[in-house]
């Protein structure tokens, strides 16, 4: 759980930098999926070129800081969070479930509230 603690700490270094392709090479695998479930439709995106498209728009026009964690679960593969974000429409709750395989992301649903 250490590592994945490390990792997640490293995550919001990460988009604090605001560098939405440096995130993505470092934290998730080629064949990496995220599915976001924000508004109407869920965001269901594939690959780095996707990821690191979707990233650089939440990280311009969404994101603006961090703000919390309020519950954090790990186990040797996943990692599961809730935490406080800083939006362009202020803070904002997100629910997060990240599966990783040889330590890169390969899955990694979101969501908020």
């Amino acid at each position: 759980m250490n590592d994945l603690k490390f990792f997640y700490e490293e995550q919001i270094e990460l988009l604090a930098a605001k560098n939405g392709a440096a995130l993505v090479e470092a934290h998730y695998a080629d064949n990496a999926e995220m599915i976001v479930i924000t508004g109407e439709e869920p965001i269901i995106v594939k690959g780095k070129v996707g990821l690191t498209q979707l990233f650089d728009y939440y990280l311009n026009n969404v994101y603006r800081g961090f703000i919390s964690t309020e519950k954090f679960a790990a186990t040797d593969d996943s990692i599961m969070f809730e935490a406080t974000i800083d939006t362009v429409n202020g803070p904002l709750k997100v629910y997060d479930c990240m599966y990783l395989v040889n330590g890169k992301v390969i899955r990694h649903f979101s969501g908020v509230k």
